[in-house]
């Protein structure tokens, strides 16, 4: 499969209409939350659409409820919306039912308001690779979900393409930071702030690019206020190349405590999903990190002028908000 054509040029100096509104949809998610905090230090008006309306910890932001399946309460949620921001995030077991039905909605929903939808991607589309992917990598997905990814994201490319409204798809790599779930998130800080071994899927020495999840936000935030093309495709930018041995023992420095790393391949992993239902779902996904998992962000970094966050730093911000109160 190829990728639809969407190599956007230097984007124009665009500035949307400062009384519009930035409505992020599926504010209460981790990436979600990030977008609202740094459109709203960005002085923009900002409205935080949850199911249930709910508070995501930034004051001076208005809030509203809607089911992101229902376009036409969607619409009234994005009422005067200069930007939508679809970050819904469904259960992954229940992505085949709700992404596309969610994903559809919310093209309507920016469609009728006359906004324009970027919407948070990941790289699953891409499949299995040999170097950096860049916007232009075609799509190979290897994966039901990838195949799934690949689907939703031509879906909002070709409604831009065809018209009917502006489009970006920012799309990140494997996201650790506070607040996120994911593979490397999940057995990599927990661990390494108590003392335990680093549960890690795949080959640790191969090249990685994680992506920290301020660095999601601020890309997607960017492709909303700064992007003119009808449809574009931008990758967040990185820091440079590491791995996940090394990712692993800066979160044990910084911890105190001594790496452990104990590596798990795929046939591992498939034979616990033959029991256990959560790694039966991921399963399909080790692949990933048994390759280079390299994303070039540079695209965007000089389109937009955005730096990256170093790992030492999103290591520290990230152990830090692991071992909170309450975590």
């Amino acid at each position: 499969m190829t990728a639809p054509a969407t190599a956007p040029v230097a984007p124009a100096a665009r500035t949307p209409d400062p009384s519009g509104v930035h409505a992020v949809v599926g504010a209460g998610g981790a990436t979600g939350r990030r977008l609202v905090a740094h459109l709203h230090a960005a002085g923009y008006r900002v409205r935080a659409v949850t199911r249930d309306g709910r508070d995501v910890g930034t004051p001076g932001v208005e809030t509203a409820a809607a089911d992101a399946t229902d376009g036409a309460t969607l619409a009234g949620a994005c009422r005067d919306a200069a930007v939508v921001y679809h970050c819904v995030m469904p259960v992954l077991a229940r992505w085949t039912r709700e992404f596309p039905v969610v994903t559809d909605a919310l093209v309507e929903a920016a469609s009728q308001v006359g906004a324009r939808l970027v919407y948070a991607d990941d790289t699953w589309m891409y499949g299995r690779v040999d170097g950096p992917m860049t916007e232009d990598t075609p799509w190979r997905p290897v994966s039901t979900k990838g195949v799934l990814r690949a689907w939703i994201a031509e879906r909002v490319l070709s409604a831009g393409a065809a018209g009917r409204l502006q489009v970006g798809v920012v799309r990140a790599g494997e996201l650790y930071g506070p607040g996120v779930r994911s593979v490397v998130a999940g057995n990599v800080f927990r661990a390494a702030l108590r003392g335990w071994p680093v549960q890690w899927l795949g080959d640790p020495d191969l090249p990685l690019t994680p992506t920290f999840v301020d660095d999601f936000a601020a890309t997607l935030a960017a492709a909303g206020a700064g992007d003119s093309a009808g449809a574009a495709v931008w990758h967040v930018p990185h820091p440079g190349v590491t791995t996940g041995r090394a990712l692993a023992a800066e979160a044990c420095r910084q911890a105190g405590t001594r790496l452990r790393l104990v590596r798990h391949g795929s046939r591992r992993v498939r034979a616990l999903g033959s029991v256990v239902p959560l790694a039966r779902e991921g399963a399909e996904m080790v692949y990933q990190f048994e390759q280079p998992f390299v994303v070039d962000g540079s695209r965007a970094a000089r389109a937009f002028g955005l730096p990256a966050t170093p790992y030492e730093e999103g290591v520290r911000r990230t152990l830090a908000a692991t071992s909170a109160p309450g975590r």
